[in-house]
């Protein structure tokens, strides 16, 4: 089990904090769940993949199984990381 804490990037712009719980967390594939408040987010946010930024550095691309005002079950990918100038 993969857990942390991370922020989720919405296709709006808006960012929610959230804790992460993956069970499978292999190469290319990642099923597990985010936890965090979704009440005051329109469920249309979720129809696009979202993407998660752990704060270890890994982000990783996500699309939504099923969701409450609680948590989200996601799967999805790491993104490949990207050289950054100082």
């Amino acid at each position: 089990m993969l857990n942390g804490t991370g922020s989720i990037a919405l296709r709006s712009g808006r960012r929610l904090s959230a804790k992460y719980q993956f069970g499978t967390h292999q190469e290319h594939h990642w099923v597990g769940y985010l936890i965090c408040d979704t009440g005051n987010t329109d469920p249309s946010e979720f129809t696009y993949k979202i993407l998660l930024h752990c704060d270890g550095g890994i982000a990783v691309e996500l699309a939504v199984t099923d969701w409450t005002n609680q948590y989200m079950a996601v799967v999805g990918r790491p993104l490949p990381e990207f050289d950054q100038v100082a």
